[in-house]
Formats: structure tokens, sequence, C-alpha cells
């Protein structure tokens, strides 16, 4: 088979843009077929969603357990390391820093979150393991 010269100088321009096609075209598919975040892969998930009125009514009864609640960013930390849970039942501090990651700023989106209830000055406080909006989620 004979290639003309033509054919071997235009082959190797184009080579680049059909390999980035190729890559984008992949991590397309591969996000399109991840299932949707519903849940935040913990409590939530298996049902367990709690609000967070129960949880300020009873703080002592939560202390130390694992939660999932769901609800919308009504204020946050400039850096990201903590936020302000409001799920329509009440509102509730959420701490990103002691497990070391931070969000961008999403004040307003609606998450859910999974981690720990603790008090801290007599104040219920989730120190999240994972928060999730839509498709995105941190860690």
């Amino acid at each position: 088979m004979h290639i003309s010269p033509q054919t071997k100088q235009v082959l190797p321009a184009y080579l680049p843009v059909v390999l980035l096609l190729l890559i984008a075209g992949a991590v397309l598919v591969a996000g399109c077929t991840s299932p949707p975040a519903t849940g935040t892969g913990g409590a939530a998930v298996q049902g367990k969603t709690i609000a967070i009125g129960d949880i300020l009514k009873s703080p002592g009864t939560y202390n130390g357990t694992a939660v999932s609640v769901q609800g919308k960013i009504n204020g946050e930390c400039g850096s990201g390391c903590w936020f302000i849970l409001d799920d329509g039942t009440g509102t509730l501090y959420v701490d990103l820093a002691p497990n070391n990651f931070a969000i961008p700023q999403i004040s307003g989106t609606t998450v859910a979150v999974d981690g720990t209830i603790g008090i801290e000055n007599g104040d219920p406080i989730l120190v999240a393991t994972k928060v999730v909006a839509g498709s995105r989620s941190w860690p």
C-alpha cells in the first residue's frame, strides 16, 4: 500500500486532535455512567437521613452518632472549612476542618452531608466526613 507524501503530512497534524477527542469522549462517557448522587453513601442511602430539628431537640441523644442530613447551605466560611446547613426544621453548624477538607463557595446549594454529631459549647455540631452536591462530592 502506498501513502502519498500529502497524506503523511496531514495525518500527524490531526493525530493530537483525534487523541484529545477520544480522551474527552471517554471522560464524558465515564461521568454519564456513574449513578446520580441522591445521598452521601452513608446513612442517607439506608433511608436514615435525620432532620436537623430532631438533633436540636435532643442533641445528647445524637452526641457521637454518625448521621446523614440534607439541606441548603445558607452561610459558609470564606475558605470552605465550615458552613451552616438549613433543612427547614432548623440550622446546624457543619465543620469540615477536622477531616482535612473544604468545599468551594456554594451558598444556596442543597447538599447531603454524612458526619458525626458532637457537642461544642452546649450546641450540636456536625463534623462532616462527606458532602454531596448534585454530582459533585467532597472529599
